[in-house]
C-alpha cells in the first residue's frame, strides 16, 4: 500500500504539482526523487535497526510516518518544506513497503519465498491510483486527495501491531503443539548473523544490488514520464493515466507469475529473462502507434513491477534470513544514486532534446547492461551455492557427533 499509493500517485498528480507550486517540470520531478533519496539513503540504517525493533512496530511507525508525510504536501505552499514532507513518506515506503515485507517473510518461510513474497507485494494500488485519482482530481483538487490518503494511513497504522515476528517474539509454537523459542528456530534456520562488511565482502551481493539500482531507476522514471510522455503523444489526463493502470494491472499478474518462475528457475536467471524483455519493451514504447501504448505499458508492468519480489527473492538465497533486513537495507543504500538521479535525468534529456525518444532510448540501453549483470549473478550465486554445499558436507559429521552429546 506504501509503494502504492507514493508510485501510483506522483505521476497524476505531477502536473497539479507544477501548478501548485509554480515550479517546472525537473524540479517537480526531485519530489519523487527525494522520496528514493529516503528510501535508499535510510534503508541502510532501518535495516539494522529493524534487527533490535519488533517488524510489527516499525511498519506501523512507517504508516504513521508516511502519513505526516502527505498531510504536509496537502498543506504546505513552500517547496523545500515539501521535499522534506517527501523523504517522510520515503521512510515509510521503506519500513512499511520494502524492508518490512522481506524481513516478515524471510523470517517466516524457509522455502518458497518468491511466492510469498508476490503475494504480499502485489501492486494493487498502483491499479488502482490513477484511475482514482485522473477521476476525482478536477473535482477535489490536489490537497484533498493527499489529506485523505494520510487519514489512511492514519487508520491502517494499528493493523500491523498485529503482526507475528518470530525472531522477536518470546516464544512460537512448532508443528506439533510443543512451546519452542522463537530466536533459537530462526538463529538455527537462518545461520549466523552477518556484520556489514560480510554483506559488502559479497561479490553476488554487489551484482544484485548495482543492477536492481539501474533497473529501479529506470521504472522509476516510468512512474514520474509516462503520464506526460502519453499526454504529449495526444492523450487526455483520464486517457494517460490509464497508461499506469495497464502497468499496474499486468503487474498483478506479473507478480504471480515472476514470483514462481523464481521459486522454480532461480531469481538471478528469472531476473535475466525479464530485463532482456524489457530492453525490448522500452525500444517498442519509442516506435508502436499512441493506440499501442497501452499494450507496451502492460508489458512493462508485466516484467517490472515483480522486480522488488525477485529482488527480495534472490536476496534471500544469498544472505541467512536472520541478516535479511540488514542486507536489503545496504542493497537500497547501494541502490541510492541510481534512484536519486533517473527522473530528474530523464526530465533533463527531456528538456535538452525537446521528447522522450532520446531518453526512452537510453533506457533500453541500461535495460540491456541490466541482463549482462544479471547472467553474471547467477553465475556468481551458482558458485556460491556450490561452495555452501561443500562445507555443509564437510561439516556434517561434526554436527552429528554434536546432536549424539547433546541427547546423551
Amino acid at each position: 500500500m506504501t509503494m502504492g499509493f507514493a508510485f501510483g500517485s506522483f505521476g497524476p498528480l505531477l502536473a497539479s504539482t507544477e501548478q501548485h507550486f509554480g515550479i517546472n517540470r525537473p524540479a517537480a520531478s526531485l519530489g519523487m526523487a527525494f522520496v528514493t533519496l529516503a528510501v535508499g539513503g535510510l534503508a541502510p540504517f532501518l535495516g539494522n535497526v529493524m534487527q533490535i525493533v519488533p517488524v510489527r512496530y516499525a511498519m506501523a511507525g512507517g504508516c504513521l510516518l508516511s502519513a505526516v508525510g502527505y498531510f504536509g504536501l496537502a498543506t504546505l505552499n513552500y517547496y523545500p518544506l515539501a521535499l522534506f514532507m517527501f523523504i517522510l513518506t520515503g521512510a515509510g515506503i521503506s519500513l512499511s513497503g520494502i524492508i518490512g515485507p522481506l524481513t516478515v517473510i524471510s523470517r517466516w518461510y524457509k522455502d518458497g519465498r518468491g511466492a510469498a513474497l508476490s503475494i504480499a507485494e502485489l501492486p494493487i494500488f498502483i491499479l488502482v491510483m490513477p484511475f482514482v485519482i485522473g477521476s476525482v482530481l478536477p473535482q477535489v483538487g490536489r490537497s484533498v486527495i493527499l489529506a485523505t490518503i494520510a487519514v489512511i494511513f492514519v487508520a491502517i497504522a494499528p493493523l500491523f501491531l498485529l503482526l507475528r515476528d518470530p525472531l522477536h517474539d518470546r516464544f512460537s509454537t512448532t508443528g506439533d503443539g510443543a512451546v519452542t523459542s522463537s530466536r533459537v528456530i530462526v538463529d538455527d534456520a537462518g545461520g549466523p548473523v552477518l556484520t556489514n562488511l560480510q554483506i559488502l565482502s559479497m561479490r553476488p551481493f554487489w551484482l544484485l544490488s548495482l543492477a536492481m539500482g539501474i533497473m529501479s531507476g529506470a521504472s522509476l522514471a516510468f512512474y514520474v514520464h509516462i503520464v506526460a510522455f502519453a499526454m504529449d503523444r495526444g492523450m487526455t489526463l483520464l486517457a494517460a493515466g490509464g497508461m499506469l493502470s495497464a502497468y499496474g494491472a499486468a503487474g498483478l499478474v506479473g507478480v504471480l507469475l515472476w514470483g514462481r518462475i523464481a521459486d522454480w528457475r532461480g531469481p538471478p536467471q528469472t531476473l535475466a529473462l525479464t530485463s532482456f524483455l524489457l530492453t525490448l519493451l522500452w525500444l517498442a514504447m519509442l516506435m508502436v502507434p499512441t493506440g499501442g501504448l497501452y499494450l507496451v505499458a502492460a508489458g512493462l508492468g508485466l516484467c517490472a513491477t515483480p522486480m522488488l519480489t525477485l529482488h527480495g527473492a534472490a536476496l534471500s538465497g544469498l544472505i541467512p534470513s536472520n541478516s535479511a533486513s540488514r542486507a536489503m537495507g545496504l542493497s537500497y543504500g547501494i541502490k541510492l544514486p541510481f534512484l536519486f538521479v533517473a527522473a530528474p535525468a530523464i526530465a533533463f534529456i527531456f528538456e535538452s532534446t525537446g521528447g522522450y525518444t532520446v531518453p526512452f532510448g537510453v533506457i533500453a540501453a541500461i535495460m540491456a547492461l541490466c541482463c549482462i549483470l544479471f547472467i553474471a549473478l547467477s553465475v556468481a550465486a551458482g558458485q556460491q551455492h556450490n561452495s555452501r554445499a561443500s562445507q555443509g558436507r564437510r561439516l556434517e559429521p561434526a554436527l552429528s557427533r554434536e546432536k549424539l552429546r547433546a541427547k546423551t
